[in-house]
């Protein structure tokens, strides 16, 4: 095995810095950033002083709860801190890249959800719809990556020191609480779990740790259709008694070599015409379905929005971006009749902004199919001559229901109204598809 030294006055050097400095604050909001950045060469070369002289430390994390289907612990860096594990990620990246399997899909580059679904949909097309797939998830695969298992396994690739001392600190900067669901490391006096969700060094971590598990299954067990997302794997193969085999050595394997186990109510193993759940969507033979619960999610949370929106909490683009989201997300599947639900919907909400307005759905004064060209103002603070909002509901609308508004028709003939524009609302959809 290729191993890595003297890469530590790489790392942290100044150039570097300013790499991870540029790449840190994509997507970050100004006022995060600002601090750093007004002083940003004294900032750099304070942190390049720091890691040089092995005074660095890692800042405490703000921590917030996100919930979704399930409660999640979200760990947020210090911008600094950020900063040096882009500068540490830039190396790290490129020598473990090459080591991971081709059918590991998280958090890596040119890979992702979309791909690994393309990927397994390829692996079930090789099988018959009475062939048999197993699908397994770790429980809680963050919290309980053992910290002196890491870093045993990073070291056999990387032997700088200084380099090491670095990681280490990134490692040990977090861990958590001894829980039930943990495996003892009976060689080791001190217990120490868990890496922190959110830390861009996290990302690496669980796939270094995780490769471990991949060359086991492909190398060892020689299995050949073998896909991993995270902490989310599926093998298929057609001996039902075979799968269940192979099932308990990863179980071993997983317990004794990385200290983890398997979520036992999460683990499947069915036929592939029943379908298979992976990364959001359930992949057949012959097509590709959206999973039930995420789209049940996705209409809750877009009928919450919609009532935030008649309440004037949320702008109407903030709508617009979930649907286009989520349409993105429908593109990859045979979903048909649920891509027809969601762009009618799209339809209703754009026509009844359009209402709301008194012109067409994007605020045009001058156009739109509820608004003559009739005695409309610049400003269109609801002059159009066509449909006028009047009165709303004082009563609390349920969050399952589609908040609906009222409205007066003003001219005689509502086809003679929209005739006289060109804007067709639909149109717009049509071209978001």
């Amino acid at each position: 095995m290729k191993t890595f030294d003297n890469i530590y006055s790489e790392i942290i050097s100044l150039p570097n810095l300013y790499r991870a400095f540029q790449k840190a604050k994509l997507g970050k909001k100004k006022q995060r950033t600002i601090e750093f950045e007004k002083d940003l060469d004294k900032n750099l070369w304070s942190l390049h002083e720091e890691l040089l002289n092995k005074t660095y430390k890692v800042l405490p994390y703000f921590e917030f709860y996100v919930t979704d289907y399930k409660t999640r612990k979200i760990m947020c860096p210090n911008f600094r801190d950020q900063v040096v594990q882009h500068a540490l990620f830039n190396y790290l990246e490129q020598i473990y890249e090459k080591t991971f399997i081709y059918d590991s899909y998280a958090c890596r580059n040119n890979k992702g959800t979309h791909k690994a679904c393309s990927r397994l949909k390829q692996f079930i097309n090789k099988y018959s719809k009475e062939d048999y797939f197993i699908k397994c998830d770790i429980t809680k695969y963050f919290y309980s990556i053992d910290h002196n298992k890491l870093k045993d396994i990073i070291r056999r690739k990387i032997t700088d020191e200084n380099t090491l001392w670095l990681i280490d600190k990134i490692i040990d900067s977090h861990k958590e609480e001894l829980m039930s669901y943990h495996i003892i490391n009976n060689f080791k006096e001190v217990q120490e779990k868990g890496i922190p969700i959110g830390n861009l060094m996290s990302q690496l971590f669980a796939n270094i740790y995780l490769n471990e598990l991949d060359y086991f299954i492909k190398h060892n067990l020689r299995i050949k259709h073998y896909i991993r997302y995270v902490d989310d794997f599926i093998i298929l193969g057609k001996n039902y008694f075979e799968l269940k085999d192979n099932l308990e050595k990863i179980r071993e394997f997983l317990s004794s070599n990385l200290l983890l186990r398997l979520e036992n109510r999460k683990i499947q193993i069915n036929k592939i015409e029943f379908g298979v759940d992976f990364v959001g969507y359930v992949c057949f033979n012959n097509l590709i379905r959206v999973r039930t619960k995420n789209y049940r999610r996705f209409i809750f949370k877009i009928k919450e929005k919609e009532y935030n929106y008649h309440l004037g909490n949320i702008p109407f683009d903030k709508i617009i971006a979930s649907f286009v989201s989520y349409s993105g997300h429908l593109s990859h599947t045979n979903s048909k009749r649920i891509k027809e639900k969601i762009n009618r919907r799209l339809i209703v909400i754009a026509e009844t902004e359009a209402v709301l307005r008194g012109g067409n759905w994007n605020n045009g004064a001058n156009d739109g199919p509820f608004s003559a060209n009739l005695n409309n103002d610049p400003s269109n603070v609801n002059n159009n001559i066509g449909f006028r909002y009047y009165e709303q509901r004082e009563d609390i609308t349920p969050l399952r229901r589609c908040y609906q508004p009222y409205a007066q028709l003003q001219l005689q003939s509502y086809n003679e109204n929209r005739s006289r524009n060109i804007t067709d609302e639909r149109s717009v959809i049509s071209a978001m598809k």
